[in-house]
């Protein structure tokens, strides 16, 4: 879409394949499940971002205030991001492909 190649993974329950990755292609923003149980955990979102290399690592369906079920919290997912490459986005963005990073990033939407 306007010269970015998004890839959203949904309510994805196992590590991808090689033919699937390559399938894929190349990703500009990744939106990733990492809350476990029903989805992929955090280790699983990892091994699977580090294959695809996005440039930006939107996290998605883990726990928040409220929730009823049972997922693992964001925090589990960042632990081990360095701080300087996680970014709170709030609720929406816009952006142009001009505005792309060469390093990967980690978006964090607010609820």
């Amino acid at each position: 879409m306007n010269g970015i190649n998004y890839c959203h993974l949904g309510d994805l329950g196992h590590i991808l394949d090689d033919d699937l990755i390559n399938r894929i292609g190349e990703v500009d923003i990744l939106f990733i499940p990492v809350g476990g149980v029903t989805t992929i955990n955090a280790d699983q979102a990892k091994r699977i971002i580090s294959v695809i290399k996005p440039r930006i690592v939107v996290p998605m369906h883990y726990r928040i205030s409220g929730l009823g079920l049972v997922l693992d919290n964001l925090e589990n997912f960042l632990k081990d991001i360095p701080e300087e490459l996680i970014y709170m986005v709030g609720n929406e963005i816009d952006f142009v492909p001009e505005d792309m990073v060469d390093e990967m990033e980690y978006w964090v939407f607010s609820m």
